[in-house]
């Protein structure tokens, strides 16, 4: 039985009429992906219709050239190490890099390659490249939405943590300023909490006019806020207060911590805890 289905196949594989050299670069050149080959020293011997329309590039343009053809001043170093660590060993990647189209626009690509080999010799690198610009974008603003406060627009915690440490690491010193609301629970209990939220609003437009471009404003949660600035920039407590006293209701009132970097303390948390042992006297001060 096995002898008869085994000749019904090779019977049938012989009507089978494979596609010439000059199909086969046809097929590729209607795929809609962008494709290259290159020899084993990575230059370009082949691009097909989706690679030329995506990136203005024809073959004769390209022909002889290596991908360097395609980088361009934002491409980051690392992913071209990384590529040509694992081309010189003769093993394929898949990467998402940014590359510049002929009239200089950037465009973020999917980058696949794959070595291919006859026997153990490397003949050829096939690349295939999708244009991932749109999901870089998207991807880009959810990241950007995981570090924004989605009621103020001041960045959250999460960006106000990275900011801190990014400043103490630096040789610049900083100065934070946190500020907590007094009684700010009483304004959701008795004029409600929409009217809460627009308060909370209010008072993030109030600190970043008076940063006035000269720091960064986040809020941490609830009604406390933060702030990053140059030490050397002029005390923000007074202006701070001011501007909040110009809002309704007029009776909320806050407390302000305020704590420097490096003279005050040289860590995120030793600033952070100085900062709010400051606000917090100031605010049972206050209620006292």
């Amino acid at each position: 039985m096995y002898d008869r289905l085994a000749a019904r196949v090779t019977t049938s594989l012989e009507h089978i009429q494979l596609p010439s050299a000059e199909q086969i670069w046809r097929l590729l050149d209607v795929m809609d992906v962008g494709l290259l080959v290159t020899d084993p020293m990575r230059r370009i011997i082949y691009v097909n219709a989706t690679f030329t329309r995506e990136s203005g590039y024809t073959l004769d343009e390209v022909q002889g050239h290596t991908c360097a053809v395609l980088q361009g001043p934002a491409t980051d170093p690392t992913d071209i190490e990384v590529m040509r660590r694992a081309l010189d060993r003769g093993e394929g990647f898949s990467r998402v890099v940014l590359n510049y189209r002929k009239d200089g626009r950037p465009i973020h690509y999917r980058v696949r390659v794959q070595p291919l080999y006859e026997g153990t010799i490397l003949r050829y690198f096939v690349g295939v490249q999708e244009d991932y610009s749109e999901t870089y974008a998207a991807l880009e603003r959810l990241g950007r939405w995981a570090h924004v406060d989605s009621l103020t627009g001041l960045g959250n915690r999460r960006a106000f943590d990275r900011a801190l440490d990014q400043a103490l690491a630096g040789t610049t010193a900083v100065q934070l300023v946190l500020l907590d609301l007094n009684d700010f629970k009483q304004v959701n209990d008795e004029r409600g909490h929409q009217a809460g939220d627009q308060l909370l609003v209010e008072i993030a437009q109030a600190l970043t006019g008076v940063l006035d471009g000269g720091g960064s404003a986040y809020r941490l949660g609830g009604d406390e806020f933060a702030a990053l600035l140059p030490s050397g920039a002029a005390p923000v407590e007074e202006r701070l207060r001011e501007a909040l006293a110009a809002l309704e209701p007029e009776a909320v009132r806050a407390a302000v911590g305020v704590a420097r970097a490096p003279d005050e303390a040289r860590t995120a948390p030793a600033l952070f805890r100085l900062a709010d042992s400051r606000m917090y006297r100031q605010k049972v001060g206050t209620r006292g």
